[in-house]
């Protein structure tokens, strides 16, 4: 896995990797999580992941905000491109995250505008302050 990491579409050896794309997460029956494109368990991955090239649904955050962003999700990497999987946040205040975690507002890939969860700690240090 490691050397398709390297090697995506042949750009490895020139150090470019593409963006990565956003998707809402999917789920096995049993509540697992699974890579929406691939179907792969993914639940191993959870944690923090950074996001290469944010589409903030807010443009003036768009401007102020340093990437990468830092989200709380999965991430799947059996692809050509990382697949960055944020995990479910309600609202700007992130009320079913533990404190800390702040929503922001990303575009995905299928043009729908979610809440991603992302460390209010990061913004401040970038000094956004929502």
């Amino acid at each position: 896995m490691t050397e398709l990491r390297n090697d995506r579409n042949g750009l490895g050896r020139f150090n470019v990797t593409p963006a990565p794309v956003v998707r809402a997460p999917a789920r096995n029956p049993d509540g697992s999580v699974i890579c929406p494109e691939c179907g792969s368990d993914i639940s191993s991955s959870r944690g923090t992941q950074r996001l290469r090239k944010p589409d903030f649904a807010d443009r003036t955050l768009q401007q102020q905000l340093e990437e990468p962003l830092l989200l709380y999700g999965w991430l799947c990497t059996r692809h050509q491109y990382d697949i960055v999987i944020p995990a479910a946040c309600r609202g700007r205040d992130a009320s079913n995250l533990p404190t800390g975690w702040i929503g922001v507002r990303l575009v995905f890939t299928d043009e729908i505008v979610r809440w991603a969860p992302t460390p209010r700690k990061e913004l401040r240090e970038q000094g956004v302050d929502r």
